[in-house]
């Protein structure tokens, strides 16, 4: 009513709205954007951002709010950390709440300002990494000057017909690398279901690699030695016999 019927709600209140989690809101704020020539201005409660792009809208009975994808770009505009631009576009596509196209569309067309974080997220996401932990290790493996790129998130059928997915693969040697959270396995039974996904893999012929978030970070030289040590090793023999990569689609 405030800011017009052309506007919608915007950013972060949109993203609540289309059920992201890792987009934080505030209760206390409503963010709604209106088109450039709009009247409207902040007051209060109510944020107004003015934008020169179309406005594409998701539409209930009582309101009109941003679509996903322009809701994710508006809303992590304002963050200043890379790492939390990636885990809100990543969640949008993970949980195809949105796509990596409409993503890079809304980016494109979205205001200039803090995009540079949008783009290396749009890049991670486009190489097929899924997390932030998951791009710490992409940026180890763009940096080796042994290492070849990996693929990310790549489904395999292993020869008991078993379909598994791997956060990366070195495909000419067959080297697997897993990065294994401390939070997300902390669950006994967590931890059991990688103890076993571990085994079958290698059971399968691949040769499987894990480290922590945390290892990434702190023990970057280390870590990345030891998968070039391990593809140099294996370097040539290509995937196992029996073991099949999926399309992305699978």
């Amino acid at each position: 009513m405030y800011a017009g019927p052309d506007a919608a709600i915007d950013g972060v209140d949109a993203c609540f709205f289309h059920g992201l989690k890792s987009v934080a809101t505030d209760l206390d704020k409503v963010h709604v954007v209106i088109p450039n020539d709009g009247c409207a201005r902040s007051r209060g409660f109510v944020i107004v951002r003015r934008s020169q792009a179309e406005i594409r809208t998701v539409n209930t009975d009582m309101l009109r709010y941003l679509e996903p994808a322009e809701a994710v770009v508006a809303a992590t505009r304002s963050m200043r950390n890379s790492r939390s631009v990636l885990a809100a576009y990543s969640e949008s596509v993970q949980r195809r709440i949105t796509s990596h196209d409409a993503l890079l569309r809304a980016h494109i067309e979205g205001p200039p300002r803090n995009s540079r974080a949008g783009d290396a997220a749009l890049a991670a996401i486009g190489a097929g990494v899924r997390s932030a932990p998951e791009e710490d290790f992409r940026k180890l493996v763009t940096a080796s000057l042994v290492l070849p790129e990996a693929e990310y998130n790549v489904w395999l059928r292993l020869p008991t017909g078993r379909v598994v997915c791997v956060d990366a693969l070195f495909r000419t040697s067959g080297v697997v690398h897993e990065t294994n959270g401390r939070r997300f396995h902390a669950r006994e039974d967590l931890f059991e279901d990688m103890q076993e996904r571990h085994d079958v893999v290698t059971a399968a012929g691949l040769i499987v690699l894990h480290n922590s978030p945390t290892r990434l970070r702190q023990h970057a030289r280390e870590v990345t030695a030891q998968v070039e040590r391990c593809h140099l090793m294996y370097d040539g023999r290509g995937m196992p016999p029996g073991v099949e990569i999926l399309p992305k689609a699978t």
